[in-house]
């Protein structure tokens, strides 16, 4: 009989400090989720430096705390079950650990900062970078991660009359017939188009897959260099994106792949305005992160 009230205490001393670790989790959670919307906010509004560090060692700290009293949870299942007489030593993947302190600061490093607050801009104004900036802007993003330096990609200026000659193509592709002086004005959205495409060559250790990873890679690096120098772009693309008609007027061989356009443009006052107020969040890297 004493065996079983000592039993029963114990465990009401268990679940006790389990609603409490419990609290303390939420607890943590919640201040981390604040700790983020104050990082964000930060680095929208141009400021850098110690703060952010600081915000960034609070990070740290608190997921210290998290992962020392989940090593105390394992170790006191570990004894409890050491104590029921169970031989069966259960193999369990334990993640990546993030109870060291990250040495990165997105917020003052200019590269990381541009990478976080990139936004597609879907409507631009009509100002745009002239074709010397975009050779700049090709030799910039020509370092992109390319096995054995294929050089599998290239782009396509669109400017002017051009565009109404990819309107043509594309209404030829969907079947449509318009009424006179009527246009399909989708690629009328922005004075400047950007085609990529993906040019694939045969070669025994590179497969046709990864040059196209290659060639979409040139293309987020476009993105990203465009908007570092204050351009907007949103890259497009759509189901007749590799019709016969928008295929001859890119003048594709039959290997090789369209894979959409990038409207560029100058960034609107207004789109400016909501960056500074944004409170969209990005997503949680926890879900792109795992071990095996």
């Amino acid at each position: 009989m004493g065996e079983l009230m000592g039993s029963h205490k114990k465990d009401k001393r268990k679940k006790s400090k389990h609603k409490h670790h419990k609290r303390s989790k939420d607890a943590s959670g919640d201040a981390c989720e604040v700790t983020k919307d104050r990082v964000r906010a930060h680095f929208l509004d141009g400021n850098t430096g110690p703060w952010a560090k600081d915000l960034a060692a609070q990070d740290a700290r608190t997921a210290r705390s998290a992962q020392s009293e989940k090593n105390t949870d394992l170790a006191e299942d570990a004894a409890s079950s050491a104590k029921a007489g169970t031989a069966t030593i259960a193999s369990t993947r334990r993640g990546p650990d993030y109870s060291v302190p990250s040495s990165i600061d997105i917020v003052a490093d200019p590269v990381l900062h541009a990478l976080s607050t990139r936004r597609s801009i879907s409507k631009v104004d009509p100002e745009t970078p002239t074709d010397s900036d975009l050779l700049e802007i090709i030799r910039s993003i020509s370092s992109v991660a390319d096995h054995k330096a294929l050089r599998s990609w290239r782009f396509l200026i669109i400017r002017g009359d051009d565009r109404y000659r990819l309107c043509e193509a594309l209404d030829e592709a969907a079947g449509v017939v318009r009424k006179p002086g009527e246009t399909n004005t989708k690629p009328l959205r922005a004075e400047l188009l950007l085609a990529l495409v993906s040019s694939p060559v045969k070669h025994d250790k590179v497969p046709e897959w990864e040059q196209h990873a290659t060639a979409a890679g040139a293309g987020h690096l476009l993105e990203l260099a465009l908007w570092q120098a204050g351009w907007g772009v949103m890259w497009r693309s759509g189901t007749l994106t590799n019709t016969e008609s928008v295929r001859r007027l890119h003048r594709l061989d039959d290997h090789e792949l369209l894979m959409g356009w990038f409207y560029i443009g100058a960034v609107p006052e207004r789109y400016r305005q909501r960056l500074t107020t944004s409170t969209r969040p990005l997503p949680k890297p926890e879900q792109f992160l795992d071990t095996l």
